[in-house]
């Protein structure tokens, strides 16, 4: 008896160290937005850098610069104040961020940023080149973790989460109570930014412009033709193919629906996605965009008039 009470416990051990190292090393769960392509649109400054717009924990939106060559995530300190991000401690570099919203739908989660005016932000805002407001740069920790791929005739890139995460640039070791020096990365940016700022008492400064929020509807469309089984049998050669519309949206819960065609907006005809962008260009939050869409195929085409109520994008 005592023998197969050893036995039993001895089994019962193994059993629970087999679970416990297995439990180990489990593999972390993978962001569920690996592997989605997202089309983040972006303005091309003045001075011909891309800029997109973000949301920083919830609040925004910001114009951030898309620089591969900065190391890492940069914050403006005047973003940072109003926002009420801080900057880090003496002993740290790093300021946590939550959450980093990209225009288009692209998120992470728990990244890293410095708070601080770089060269970039220093001089571009003191001399007003871009013709719009910097408030941060999307450097290369955060770019690193997308494929980007740009067509300069389009008004959106095309960003493809991949399952990546860049090291952030090693920040020297310091004692306790001293400040975090820079990395030489950060060093050398910042070493411009008094030459950019005294530069601009001599140039003057362009008006910065006013950010207003665009309209959000929800919804993803293409030419016709790139849908499914009712695209291709549609009788319409002409429209915006609904490719998809996200859950909760604006245009989900005005009706619209994937493979959707939509034919005129706000009483204007649409043939291509191009010759949607100036008639959307302008809503704002609040504003009502009025749709006619055509829905099945064959002899079951029906007409539809919807009205989507634009929520607060970017």
């Amino acid at each position: 008896m005592t023998a197969n009470l050893r036995r039993l416990g001895a089994a019962l051990a193994a059993t629970a160290l087999a679970l416990t190292a297995a439990m180990a090393f489990d593999p972390p769960a993978r962001d569920p937005q690996v592997g989605r392509s997202f089309r983040v649109p972006y303005r091309l400054t003045d001075t011909n850098h891309f800029l997109v717009r973000v949301r920083i924990n919830g609040k925004g939106p910001f114009n951030f610069l898309v620089d591969s060559g900065a190391p890492a995530l940069f914050i403006s300190t005047d973003a940072a104040k109003k926002i009420g991000l801080k900057p880090a401690d003496a002993g740290d570099f790093w300021t946590p961020v939550d959450r980093l919203d990209i225009e288009g739908g692209a998120r992470l989660s728990n990244v890293k940023a410095r708070v601080e005016d770089p060269y970039q932000l220093v001089g571009m805002n003191a001399l007003g080149l871009p013709g719009a407001t910097i408030d941060g740069i999307l450097g290369f920790t955060i770019l690193g973790r997308f494929r980007l791929e740009i067509d300069l005739t389009r008004d959106r890139m095309t960003w493809t989460r991949l399952d990546s995460e860049p090291r952030e640039p090693p920040v020297p070791r310091t004692r306790p109570g001293e400040k975090a020096e820079a990395p030489l990365g950060v060093q050398a940016m910042n070493a411009m930014g008094p030459l950019a700022k005294g530069l601009s008492f001599l140039i003057g400064k362009q008006p910065p412009e006013r950010i207003h929020l665009r309209g959000f509807l929800g919804v993803e469309w293409s030419a016709p033709g790139a849908g499914g089984a009712a695209a291709k049998n549609a009788a319409a050669s002409t429209g915006l193919r609904v490719r998809r519309v996200l859950a909760g949206s604006p245009a989900a819960e005005a009706g619209l629906r994937a493979d959707d065609l939509v034919v005129r907006i706000n009483g204007q005809a649409v043939e291509r996605p191009a010759s949607a962008r100036p008639i959307l260009a302008d809503v704002e939050p609040g504003d009502t965009v009025a749709l006619l869409v055509r829905r099945g195929s064959g002899a079951d085409i029906r007409e539809l008039r919807l009205v989507i109520k634009a929520g607060e994008g970017l």
